[in-house]
């Protein structure tokens, strides 16, 4: 896959300056270049037909390879809430998020983000979270939002959310999420600056890297994956298992 835009929508204070920063970055950056298709060609090759490809098998290669990388970790997936409450933020999170919502601890509780790193910097402990979007447009407008109470809430410092370029977009599943779409509300977003003292939230553009019709269609939940050679081609702790 390559990255098409990247487009910073806060930056405030030093951190997005640091080493650990810029570190966890690119290495969240190389998950995203890592998802090809088929998997094991090196690249994201994609069936050029309208709305002929599914999503979700490239989801969970980028799972897999962001969960990979020294920094990055699955715990925005599973164990949101246990690292906040191990980093002694839970309550303070739980408080602030109360004063909007009936139950604050299920809504952290949640599956919030699709991946997360923890960063020491200078003795203090940073959250830094990274939101694949190739769901509903809806989903992506969630994603967006989150990310934005996060950082109202003191939870995290640093977010990106990654989202299909219209290139990728118009031979995918109807309605996903997609740059285009969404960058008109960036301003929205844009307001954070006036809120964050120290932090970065930005929004990256992927996209496919060839088009071919030698290659199979990404197959969507009811497709099933009947390539032999793409299953096996695939990661074994890459999850197929919607796809049987």
């Amino acid at each position: 896959m390559q990255i098409d835009r990247e487009e910073k929508i806060v930056d405030q204070g030093g951190f997005s300056q640091t080493d650990e920063w810029q570190t966890a970055r690119s290495q969240a950056m190389d998950a995203v270049r890592e998802v090809d298709w088929p998997p094991g060609t090196g690249k994201f090759t994609v069936y050029p037909e309208s709305e002929a490809n599914g999503v979700k098998p490239a989801t969970k290669i980028f799972e897999h390879n962001i969960d990979n990388k020294p920094l990055w970790k699955e715990t925005g997936r599973k164990h949101f809430k246990s690292l906040l409450s191990e980093m002694a933020m839970l309550d303070d999170a739980v408080e602030m998020l109360g004063e909007y919502m009936d139950d604050p601890e299920a809504f952290v509780n949640s599956s919030w983000f699709d991946a997360m790193a923890e960063l020491e910097i200078n003795g203090e402990r940073h959250i830094a979270v990274f939101e694949w979007e190739t769901g509903n447009i809806s989903s992506s407008h969630r994603s967006l939002n989150r990310i934005m109470v996060g950082f109202l809430s003191g939870i995290i410092t640093a977010g990106i959310v990654g989202l299909p370029t219209r290139e990728l977009y118009q031979y995918s599943t109807d309605r996903i999420g997609n740059f285009q779409e969404l960058c008109p509300y960036f301003m929205i977003y844009e307001a954070l600056n006036e809120r964050v003292e120290n932090g970065v939230f930005e929004v990256v553009a992927f996209e496919q890297d060839a088009e071919s019709t030698d290659v199979p269609k990404v197959p969507k939940g009811s497709d099933g994956m009947s390539d032999r050679n793409i299953r096996e081609a695939t990661p074994d702790s890459v999850d197929l298992s919607d796809f049987e």
